[in-house]
């Protein structure tokens, strides 16, 4: 179910609001004031709040954004310790969304957050991230980016895309006039209806859990560095380009196509 995050008290709000400039002071000269301002009236959607999505969460926060909306259905377990920000021992069992939002509003006690601890699907998806500035992707499967994408090009809303594994990463922009996630990457179910083969092909596809702690943490900064770029209106790498993250290599970083 959806769940929205409390309002302050009216006092705490005044105060909350009047600290804000404070809390992103740091970040003026690098931007402007009135994008700063921007910011704080831009809201983003994150599905997936992992090793790549719980990064990118934070740092658009800690970037002053005013909305936020995390989507996750999944509780941590033990493996997640190499590599989710939002993971501890003592949070093993624990909800991602619920404890996300706990750590969100620990930065910024004004942000506006919205809580789904529930799948993201084909019948709901468009429901989930209708109204937000921009789509950023934490997930790890294949249907679930199908799903994601189609909704946001459907939307007109920019889909940000990341994935890592082993110790490669990458991530791009998928803009709504711009070439689908499915036909970038070639997909089965490019053109077609999610029909139970489709979904089952999606569901086979290719996954790897092992991944570096630092690769898929620095394509979640990666990801929420497009995202502030879309929502300023600066420069940013879409396709047929990908931002290159490749650990343990003598040019670890790159920008090109597949």
């Amino acid at each position: 179910m959806i769940r929205m995050a409390k309002a302050l008290p009216s006092g705490r709000r005044k105060q909350t609001h009047s600290i804000y400039p404070m809390m992103f002071s740091r970040n003026i000269g690098a931007i402007t004031q009135w994008e700063q301002e921007a910011l704080a009236g831009s809201s983003v959607v994150v599905v997936g709040c992992g090793g790549i999505g719980g990064i990118a969460s934070e740092m658009v926060v800690r970037s002053g954004i005013g909305r936020i909306t995390v989507i996750d259905s999944d509780s941590f377990d033990i493996s997640n310790l190499n590599r989710q920000l939002f993971s501890q021992e003592k949070l093993i069992g624990k909800g991602k969304a619920k404890e996300a939002e706990k750590r969100l509003k620990s930065i910024n006690p004004g942000l506006k957050i919205t809580v789904f601890s529930g799948q993201l699907t084909e019948k709901n998806a468009a429901k989930l991230i209708r109204g937000h500035g921009i789509v950023v992707d934490g997930l790890d499967n294949a249907l679930g980016r199908v799903v994601l994408s189609r909704a946001a090009k459907d939307l007109s809303i920019p889909y940000v895309f990341g994935a890592a594994e082993r110790t490669k990463g990458y991530s791009t922009v998928f803009t709504p006039h711009g070439i689908s996630f499915e036909r970038m990457f070639n997909l089965p179910s490019n053109g077609k209806d999610l029909n139970k083969a489709i979904v089952e092909r999606l569901e086979k596809a290719q996954r790897c859990d092992a991944v570096l702690g630092v690769v898929a943490n620095m394509i979640g900064c990666i990801e929420a560095m497009q995202a502030v770029s879309v929502l300023l209106n600066k420069e940013f790498i879409q396709p047929p380009n990908l931002i290159h993250v490749s650990a343990f290599e003598t040019i670890p970083f790159r920008v090109g196509p597949l």
